[in-house]
């Protein structure tokens, strides 16, 4: 489990065994507002997508209250939002605040400890990715604001998924697992 505060993020796949169906149980039941299913999946089929791919590492979005959302971290699979060098980087998908609890700043706190997540995830497997991208709506201001609070930029780069154009943002670990600074999507 990653923690900070009052939320954490806790993967799927290392979670202890008698809690993973509980936490299962509650991402299916999270709930999209209304227009949110143009920007991001159901989420049964998501976790149901990432339990089955070894690449793909859910986890549950977890504060005092129980599971409020869920995301995806996808190793090697940044080129599904156009991104040149997949191994450079670990996508960020399938990330949803359930309605109800949406603009209590979840998404921006569970975004950066998916950052962190994703970065141990990286030391652990023994990765040579040094950010972490993701693809936001242009559409969706809310998601692009919350992902730029917890320290993604936009790169510039544009990509046209099938709910339109997404805006890619990047945030890059301090330091490479060699210490030196990390040169991420640059050139």
């Amino acid at each position: 489990m990653t923690s900070d505060g009052d939320i954490a993020v806790v993967p799927l796949r290392t979670a202890p065994p008698d809690e993973r169906p509980r936490l299962v149980r509650a991402i299916t039941g999270l709930q999209l507002a209304p227009g949110q299913e143009e920007f991001v999946g159901n989420p049964p089929a998501m976790v149901d997508a990432a339990l089955a791919d070894p690449q793909r590492h859910p986890f549950a979005i977890v504060t005092a209250a129980g599971v409020v959302g869920m995301g995806v971290l996808h190793v090697d699979g940044a080129a599904d939002v156009g991104w040149p060098d997949p191994s450079e980087v670990v996508l960020l998908r399938g990330f949803l605040i359930d309605r109800g609890l949406q603009g209590r700043g979840y998404g921006t706190s569970a975004t950066e400890r998916a950052f962190h997540a994703a970065a141990h995830l990286v030391g652990r497997l023994g990765l040579p990715a040094r950010g972490v991208v993701l693809g936001v709506n242009e559409r969706n201001h809310s998601g692009q604001r919350a992902y730029a609070r917890a320290g993604f930029a936009d790169t510039g780069r544009r990509f046209l998924g099938g709910s339109g154009a997404q805006i890619i943002m990047l945030r890059a670990f301090e330091h490479t697992a060699c210490g030196l600074p990390a040169q991420v999507g640059r050139g």
